[in-house]
């Protein structure tokens, strides 16, 4: 028993001062597969995008242009090729400058192309992507990926609540088409009855209904990009910092 023992000691002795020998490509094998990790969330992300884009535009069909869509759907499925906007005749090329065009207050046409090039344009400054040679995870910059993990966290609490001047949602997402229609009568300062409730065209055509669900893939997508970015942070061994609903109402985007 005592001679087996003593073997199995000499082995693992053995092989531990092999891997003494090799801790630099021991380390290199465990960033290179933390990079591969990385690469799948990227990659993942960017079929949400494309999931998020046709939700939305079915959503708001009358904020995208037509004459975009195959482009903007050839710049999510292709991180290497690019679309630029423009705005008031200034190109537009700063992911921030996207988002705040779409949650400006003022009318704004095409306003889901901007979200959504902001999104993309966002995603792909974050993980690097036009730099082809982040093979080992610590060519990944972790403040670029903490910024959008907080970054998405804003948007999806703005894409949920912001309203334009005239006090109507910029995006709509998550609301019934009968909320959406009491809330134009409420906005024109009407007193609304049960009755004008009953009255309301979704609800009389029996669409809908007062206890119908309400809609939140949209959130749901954006939640999964979240928690994409999240696995990427801790596989580069970063704590995600979830901002809460407190925080996200006083951010900007970074």
């Amino acid at each position: 028993m005592r001679s087996w023992i003593y073997i199995f000691s000499l082995i693992l002795s053995i092989f531990f001062t092999g891997c003494a020998t090799n801790q630099s490509e021991v380390k290199s094998v465990f960033q290179t597969n933390a990079a591969s990790l990385i690469t799948k969330d990227q990659e993942r992300i960017q079929k949400l995008l494309v999931k998020f884009k046709t939700k939305l535009d079915k959503r708001n069909p009358k904020n995208f242009n037509t004459k975009n869509e195959k482009k903007i759907y050839s710049v999510l499925n292709d991180f290497n090729k690019k679309l630029l906007l423009k705005y008031q005749g200034k190109i537009i090329k700063d992911y921030k400058e996207y988002l705040e065009l779409a949650f400006s207050k003022t009318p704004l046409l095409n306003r889901n192309d901007y979200l959504i090039l902001g999104l993309r344009y966002m995603v792909s400054y974050a993980y690097d992507t036009e730099d082809i040679h982040n093979v080992t995870a610590l060519q990944y910059d972790k403040e670029k990926l903490s910024k959008l993990h907080k970054n998405l966290q804003i948007l999806r609490w703005k894409i949920k609540v912001d309203m334009d001047e005239n006090n109507k949602y910029l995006f709509l997402t998550w609301q019934n088409n009968w909320q959406i229609e009491l809330e134009t009568r409420l906005n024109l300062n009407k007193d609304i009855t049960y009755e004008d409730i009953q009255n309301l065209d979704s609800i009389k055509s029996n669409k809908e209904s007062l206890y119908s669900h309400s809609n939140f893939s949209f959130e749901v997508i954006l939640t999964q990009m979240i928690d994409a970015v999240e696995n990427s942070l801790i596989a580069l061994g970063e704590e995600p910092i979830d901002l809460g609903v407190s925080a996200v109402k006083f951010f900007i985007f970074l």
